[in-house]
């Protein structure tokens, strides 16, 4: 395995980890805030967190503290980020809304169903066919996830349908993510894509008159928001773009669905959450057929 394959897939893994416990902040902050404010909020502080690793890179690569170097097309940059942003913004909407009004399980869950998403869109999208054996492996990793679930699954209700419409966004982003990061910094695409979804976030938390400036409503959802903007959003997502530009869409998204089992391990750990013995098999099972899948892509 190459090393910019291993560090491809520890930007995954990590992105995977960070994200397992983000669906108890987007609940908490969400339900606080409203879902416009609490993603305002999130997003700038992402950007702040995306900007100072644009200039601190800038800095080690020049000597001298700027956004833009030598040789970078600006206009490209912010045009591709722009695109892209526009989708992931209605994605990660969509993905709120559904939230607060499901629970995180069920949430964790359906977004994972990513590994099944992305191979079918590439499927129809780019006519790429995906080799029987990895189908294998991601039906099997889809079965590990569904198992962490067990005696936690009720009925559909419209979160759960909003979260589900969420993840085929989600996967559309995850396959235009290396089409649109050729010959372009992922840190400054990362910055733009998020400096849009601020903008927009900010426009329709007044049209739907959120309380943007409570105080009362910061200082109690804070944790909340400095948790997402920094991590999940500043750190976790850049980490996606960066890991993507070492790994094909099908196998960054299987690193990625690990995100509902990182999150069920820090339930147990952290919360005290017991995990029965499928649902321990559930996470083996998982994890062993991601590992497979990555071996099996080496040999072909």
């Amino acid at each position: 395995m190459n090393r910019d394959r291993i560090k491809g897939i520890v930007y995954l893994l990590i992105t995977a980890i960070i994200w397992g416990g983000s669906f108890i902040s987007q609940f908490v902050g969400g339900n606080i805030l409203g879902s416009f404010t609490f993603n305002f909020y999130r997003c700038f502080l992402g950007c702040i967190t995306i900007a100072i690793m644009v200039i601190s890179d800038s800095k080690s690569k020049t000597g001298k503290f700027s956004f833009f170097i030598e040789g970078e097309d600006p206009l490209m940059i912010i045009k591709n980020s722009t695109w892209c942003g526009l989708i992931l913004f209605v994605a990660m909407i969509t993905q709120q809304f559904g939230i607060e009004i499901t629970d995180t399980a069920k949430s964790g869950l359906i977004t994972s169903l990513e590994v099944i998403c992305v191979p079918i869109l590439m499927l129809i999208i780019y006519k790429r066919k995906i080799r029987f054996v990895t189908w294998v492996f991601i039906i099997m990793a889809m079965v590990g996830i569904m198992m962490l679930s067990v005696n936690s699954i009720s009925g559909i209700n419209r979160g759960d349908v909003l979260v589900f419409i969420s993840t085929i966004l989600y996967s559309i982003t995850i396959i235009q993510v290396p089409k649109y990061i050729k010959n372009i910094d992922p840190l400054k695409f990362s910055f733009f894509r998020f400096a849009i979804i601020t903008i927009l976030c900010f426009m329709f938390s007044f049209i739907f008159k959120e309380k943007i400036f409570s105080l009362d409503d910061i200082e109690h959802a804070i944790t909340s928001v400095l948790y997402s903007g920094i991590l999940s959003v500043g750190v976790a997502y850049t980490f996606s773009i960066l890991g993507q530009k070492y790994c094909e869409p099908i196998i960054a998204t299987l690193i990625m669905s690990l995100e509902g089992i990182f999150a069920a391990i820090f339930g147990w750990i952290l919360l005290g959450q017991t995990l029965n013995f499928v649902q321990i098999l559930g996470i083996f099972i998982a994890f062993i057929s991601i590992a497979i899948v990555q071996i099996s892509d080496l040999k072909s």
